[in-house]
This record gives C-alpha cells, structure tokens and sequence, in this order.
C-alpha cells in the first residue's frame, strides 16, 4: 500500500521573473524553503514565501523535491553561466541591429534551454539572431517579449514613494489602470504626478477604488440639496476623511460625514436598472 503524503498550498516567487503563484507541498515545506518545481520551463529552483490558498493556476506546476545543497549550487552555476549568454546575445542584437532592450538570461536547472527575457515596441524579427545564438550556446534558445511592467518587476525599484515598486513585492497581476482613475479619486488631473517607474500610472491607484464606489451614490458636486431645512450646494468630497462638502446661501462652508448623510437618506442608491448610481436630480429631505 503506497502511503499517503499530507499536502498544503503555499506561495512562490520564480528567481527569473520575480512572478508569485501556488503550488502544493508537502507539510513540512516551510516558509523561506527553496524547493524545485516542474514547470513549463523545465525543473526551476524556486523560493517559498508562506502559506496559501488553493488557486487554480493557468500553468501547470508540479512540486519536485525540497532543494538540495547541490540544487543551489547548480542554480548559481547556471546564473553564471546566463551573464556569458547574456554578453553573447547583446553583442549578437546589436549586429543584427534590432531595437531590443535585453533584460535578462535564464537557464532552468534542467538546462534544456536559454531564455532571453527582453521589451521592445514592437515585434522583432529575431530568427537570424537564435540561429547566430543556438550555434554559439550549442542549445536550443527561448525569445520572451515582456511589458515594462514586467521589466521593473523583474529588475525592483524604488517608487515615488520611497518604498520597494508594488510589482516586485507582492503583486502577480497587473490590473488595467486609465486616467480615469484619477477623477474618480478626486485626484488632480496630471498623470504625470502620478506615474511609476515604468512609465505607466502607479499599480497603487487601483488599491483604494472600491473606496471611491460610493462616489456614485453621493450627492453630484454643483447641485443643490437640503439638509436639516438649509439649502446647500455641494462643493466637494473628502474620501479620506469621508466627507461631503457643502457652501450655504451666506457663502459658509459646512461639512457632512457619509455617515451624517445616509442617516438622513441622502446617500443615494443606485436606481433599478441603473448602473450610474447618481441622479442629477436635487434630493430633499421632508
């Protein structure tokens, strides 16, 4: 009778990519454990980051073993290894003259193949340069094309913030973000202020949206209401302290909290049948 072996789910960063996923382990895989995992790259040395919860994954990946001191040896060795490939390549795209941005080589521990991780604006006629590249490695060459998005997670950086970028801590999907954004968070329409290290608007825009839904239910600004029998014209919002602001006829500023304001049914639901969720109507309270 085979045993059975007690699994759980944990969480992973791939050393090429700095991307997260799910895999299942052994129990007594523990977090900072370094373990091998099958994946379509081939056997990759991977790094363990704690407990999860199951996820379905658009990869396949399977648990190998539980890294060896030879396991890691062989994974710097083969880093090594990737820098003279990285040379090679470089000097190789530059004769060809392509416009690429190499960022990275990558051999998996089962040294099937070189990866070369690269951006680029558009598409790249690569093909002279991976059979130039298989002759001189004498392996069979893997071209990736990845965002800038990627790029600095793959690489790290510090953001405007002046912590370590979002993408190379802990996210593991790049969620689609507009200039939109902005207005919806009462932000000053300049994107530039807003930008990361990628050039693109800051993945941290998107954490607080679903704070700002409420927005729609909110009295417009430059309408009139009645609250507690004064009329007032909203003037603003305040999403950090949850407030609406308010001048009078005498031209003094009043302020009500959300709360203050759904108490007196004056947060307005969204209509049936309607995903707007703000009516340009004046409410009234009787």
């Amino acid at each position: 009778m085979v045993p059975t072996i007690d699994l759980k789910t944990v969480r992973i960063r791939f050393l090429d990519t700095n991307k997260f996923t799910e895999v299942e382990v052994p129990t007594d895989i523990k977090r900072g454990d370094f373990i091998v995992v099958e994946t379509n790259k081939g056997e990759e040395l991977v790094i363990v980051l704690g407990n999860s919860v199951p996820v379905d994954n658009e990869e396949e990946i399977r648990f190998v073993r539980k890294a060896t001191k030879k396991d890691i040896e062989l994974y710097d060795k083969l880093e090594k290894k990737a820098e003279k490939a990285f040379s090679i390549c470089k000097e190789l795209a530059e004769k060809h003259g392509l416009k690429m941005n190499l960022l990275k080589a990558y051999i998996p521990l089962s040294q099937n193949k070189v990866m070369f991780y690269y951006l680029a604006e558009g598409r790249i006629d690569f093909r002279q340069l991976v059979k130039d590249l298989a002759k001189r490695l004498k392996t069979r060459i893997e071209m990736r094309q990845v965002g800038v998005r990627d790029g600095v997670k793959m690489y790290g950086a510090i953001g405007p913030c002046g912590n370590q970028t979002c993408c190379s801590v802990f996210l593991d999907k790049f969620e689609s973000i507009g200039v939109e954004i902005l207005e919806e968070e009462n932000l000053p329409p300049t994107p530039a202020k807003f930008t990361g290290i990628c050039g693109r608007l800051m993945c941290c825009l998107a954490f607080e949206k679903d704070n700002y839904s409420i927005r729609n239910n909110l009295p417009e600004i430059g309408s009139t209401i009645t609250v507690e029998g004064k009329s007032l014209k909203v003037t603003g919002y305040d999403f950090i302290r949850e407030l609406v602001q308010f001048v009078d006829e005498y031209g003094q500023k009043v302020e009500y909290s959300f709360d203050e304001l759904d108490k007196l049914k004056l947060i307005n639901p969204p209509c049936s049948g309607c995903t707007a969720g703000n009516c340009s109507k004046m409410m009234e309270v009787i």
